[in-house]
């Protein structure tokens, strides 16, 4: 891979109001390496991932279960 075959990326941080919180950029070959990338930044925020003008994917945050409660009898 060349340096001229790299693709300049942004992945945002975005919050539950659909704000956006901060940017990471990322240098990658392709669309799905920038995915692969991109979706290991969900920790605690939504992700949108960009290249230019165009979204390239969105990747959620996983949803949690909550254990339900059990009644003591």
């Amino acid at each position: 891979m060349t340096i001229q075959s790299l693709k300049h990326y942004r992945a945002f941080k975005i919050d539950p109001d659909g704000h956006v919180l901060g940017c990471v950029n990322l240098v990658c070959g392709d669309d799905e390496q920038a995915k692969r990338q991109a979706a290991a930044l969900v920790l605690v925020h939504r992700i949108e991932l960009w290249r230019l003008d165009q979204r390239i994917a969105q990747f959620d945050l996983p949803t949690r279960t909550v254990p339900s409660q059990v009644e003591a009898v």
